[in-house]
């Protein structure tokens, strides 16, 4: 490699960098929040439906499936064991 082509390359450091990613905006935070808690909701329905066979399949408790079900949407799910 000679001299000129090596200083060539050592001068181009924006042509490797990597773009800088955007905050996500308020508006994108927003709609990802309603995403997740419209997904818990189907969630703890469906769980709701299961009758006690589809639940002992499943591994999950009667009682378990039942708390699971009374959280409020804005509650992470939990492990149903």
């Amino acid at each position: 490699m000679s001299v000129q082509s090596r200083n060539s390359f050592v001068h181009q450091p924006h042509s490797l960098a990597t773009p800088a990613t955007p905050r996500s905006t308020l508006t994108m935070r927003m709609v990802t929040m309603f995403a997740l808690w419209r997904g818990r909701i189907e969630a703890r329905r469906y769980l709701a439906e299961l009758d006690a066979r589809s639940l002992r399949d499943a591994g999950i408790s009667p009682a378990a499936a039942a708390y699971e079900c009374g959280k409020p949407f804005w509650q992470k799910m939990g492990t149903l064991r």
